[in-house]
């Protein structure tokens, strides 16, 4: 007597169907890894300004005053960009004592010129992730032109705030925290260290409203002298914007730029993120704080200055 036995395997519908649903999990599945990986990167960039703002209070206890937006000597604060000729050396590169990173500030020598010099290539080489946002996909150093040839400069996602001032043109008059050749002291904030902003995200592309993507890249190293870019204003395709480009960003000037929120506009000295909604900044008292781009603009240019008299909250 023989035993018969079946084997029952997928019928082709029954395998299409765990196919499908297999397929529809990890279609559900793969937003949620996505909005994790976001969260974590997100964490990371506050961490990088929460890093920041420590160092920054270190700075300040050691020398009373903060550190310059960046250093142009023998420069007027009422005189253009384009009078700047020597130096350029920014706040970021200041701040590298402060955050672990003493050898490469004393391998820079001050007494030279940021460009053009050994400084230029120690400088481009130095990949310091605690200035760079890792949501945003932006090289480690980029290339700009000062009129004489190209420089590279390495990269940073993080640019400090003017205030409600024309970059190029006024670059010295700050209202903000830092400027060419500032020296603000904490007493000089007086509309609070808890209500005003000094460093802001800045992607190294804007790309916004159909007006076609420009390149925003900033550093943490310096403003070179004699660098013109392109602004990105679709209104004024000709108007370029100088070295205070490269290491500060404002909430606003006077003319079409007023009213921009973060994310709404492609002028390159305007801050921008890739995370959702709106951007990380650094405020005066060490705390960080994601400010959405639908923020009203009164109380954005209200947080970009550091006596305007307005009375702001977050």
């Amino acid at each position: 007597m023989f035993v018969r036995y079946r084997y029952r395997g997928f019928t082709l519908i029954e395998l299409l169907v765990v196919i499908a649903i297999i397929g529809v999990l990890v279609g559900l599945l793969l937003p949620a890894v996505q909005q994790a990986r976001e969260a974590a990167r997100r964490m990371t960039c506050v961490n990088n300004l929460k890093q920041t703002g420590i160092a920054m209070h270190g700075y300040y206890d050691s020398n009373r005053q903060l550190p310059s937006g960046y250093v142009s000597p023998g420069v007027a604060s009422t005189a253009p960009s384009a009078s700047e000729t020597a130096k350029g050396y920014a706040w970021g590169f200041v701040l590298l004592p402060y955050m672990e990173q003493p050898s490469l500030f004393d391998s820079i020598d001050q007494t030279r010129e940021a460009v053009g010099t050994s400084n230029e290539a120690k400088a481009a080489e130095a990949n310091l992730g605690g200035y760079r946002c890792p949501t945003d996909s932006a090289p480690v150093s980029f290339s700009v032109n000062n009129g004489s040839g190209t420089v590279d400069l390495p990269t940073s996602n993080y640019v400090a705030i003017l205030g409600w001032n024309n970059v190029t043109t006024e670059v010295g008059q700050g209202n903000g925290v830092f400027f060419r050749n500032s020296d603000i002291r904490f007493r000089d904030i007086r509309d609070g260290l808890s209500t005003t902003i000094c460093v802001g995200e800045r992607k190294h592309i804007h790309d916004f409203f159909d007006q076609g993507p420009h390149a925003a890249n900033s550093t943490w190293y310096a403003a070179v002298p004699g660098v013109l870019r392109d602004a990105g204003m679709a209104m004024m395709p000709m108007m370029k914007e100088g070295p205070g480009s490269l290491v500060l960003g404002h909430v606003g000037q006077s003319g079409m730029m007023s009213g921009k929120t973060p994310n709404h506009t492609n002028h390159i000295v305007h801050f921008s993120s890739s995370h959702f909604g709106g951007v990380v900044f650094l405020l005066c008292d060490g705390s960080t704080h994601f400010i959405r781009d639908d923020i009203d603009y009164p109380l954005f240019k209200a947080l970009g200055t550091r006596a305007g008299g307005e009375v702001a909250s977050l």
